[in-house]
């Protein structure tokens, strides 16, 4: 099933992808306009070094993630106090929080480039709702959350420290 569903996906993108040479082929722009262009179309952060990133490049949706540790609650960070690390982009809720993640950023990154734990442990990637998390052994851990599942809820039923050598294998295997 999973190979059918990569064959899929792999013809959505080609399609995709062809649909885009066929609109270059047809527009009046010289070569290198070209080559810029589908280099910007087939640019992605979403998968950025393995990670959970959305299309505007903000991790967790610009939560703090040191608010996660130090008030155990999510809270949004703002973009006058940002950080990159590895090409992420962080928002922080004030300058003592951007300063605690410049000094120590490993410490405050989510677990599984901020794929769902769960996820993690049933070998899949799950995006999240940054409102749903838990810190693991000192590692903020993220969780899908919708109309049908919570995962969080799964995760805290099942057995914690199973659940995690699951999904530390699984992140080993996919994190590139």
């Amino acid at each position: 099933m999973k190979t059918l569903a990569s064959l899929s996906l792999f013809g959505l993108v080609a399609l995709t992808l062809t649909g885009c040479f066929s609109e270059l082929q047809s527009a009046n722009i010289s070569d290198a306009e070209k080559k810029e262009v589908i280099q910007t179309d087939l640019e992605s952060r979403a998968y950025l070094h393995a990670y959970n990133v959305p299309s505007h490049g903000v991790a967790l949706e610009g939560y703090c993630p040191v608010a996660y540790f130090a008030v155990n609650k999510p809270v949004r960070g703002k973009p006058e106090f940002a950080s990159k690390y590895n090409g992420i982009t962080y928002y922080f809720v004030n300058a003592d929080a951007k300063g605690a993640f410049d000094s120590n950023p490993r410490k405050y990154l989510p677990a599984y480039g901020g794929w769902c734990a769960f996820g993690m442990a049933v070998e899949d990637k799950f995006p999240v709702d940054p409102k749903r998390f838990k810190i693991v052994d000192g590692k903020l851990m993220l969780f899908l959350k919708n109309k049908g599942v919570d995962a969080l809820n799964l995760w805290n039923d099942g057995h914690e420290k199973e659940l995690t050598s699951k999904a530390d294998a699984h992140w080993k295997k996919v994190q590139g």
